[in-house]
């Protein structure tokens, strides 16, 4: 059985996703705790460390790449309104479009930008950092719960298209 263009881009859309929501789920269960536990200015050093090397080609291939995929697929299914598979496809287009890209791009992305220049050797730091981690950490969840719920709809969509389109 030969796959359309629909379902492979549906493919491709979910393994950029589901590496997206396995990103934002190791943050969220792993990094942020760690974080936590640590003293807040060695936490303040780490996360600013971690949001340098973050800025790296292959992380941008996984973030962009979900976004491009997900926005294609989101167009291919208004052109094929008519194949329930197309609409699963563009809901979770949606979803992590606002709920990962948006959710990154109004509060992860500006509360980095907030940490960004603090001195990690200044104690008047400690309390920022801790209420950062609350922050980020809340925000986080919602982008792994955005991703898993698009990761899951575009399986959906491949598994009931698998025949139809």
């Amino acid at each position: 059985m030969s796959m359309s263009l629909g379902s492979w881009l549906r493919l491709a859309c979910a393994v950029w996703v589901g590496v997206m929501a396995g990103f934002f789920f190791a943050f969220s269960f792993v990094v942020m705790p760690g974080l936590g536990a640590m003293e807040p200015l060695a936490a303040l050093a780490s996360m600013q460390a971690v949001n340098l090397a973050v800025r790296n080609a292959v992380f941008a291939l996984g973030f962009f790449g979900a976004l491009i995929l997900c926005t294609a697929a989101a167009l291919h299914a208004l052109l094929r309104r008519d194949a329930p598979a197309c609409w699963l496809a563009l809901s979770a287009a949606l979803i992590y479009l606002i709920g990962a890209f948006g959710v990154t791009s109004l509060f992860n992305v500006p509360l980095n930008g907030e940490i960004a220049p603090l001195d990690p050797a200044r104690p008047e730091n400690a309390g920022v950092m801790v209420s950062y981690i609350a922050e980020w950490t809340l925000w986080n969840h919602v982008r792994t719960l955005a991703s898993l719920a698009a990761f899951v709809l575009l399986l959906l969509s491949l598994w009931i298209g698998r025949s139809k389109n």
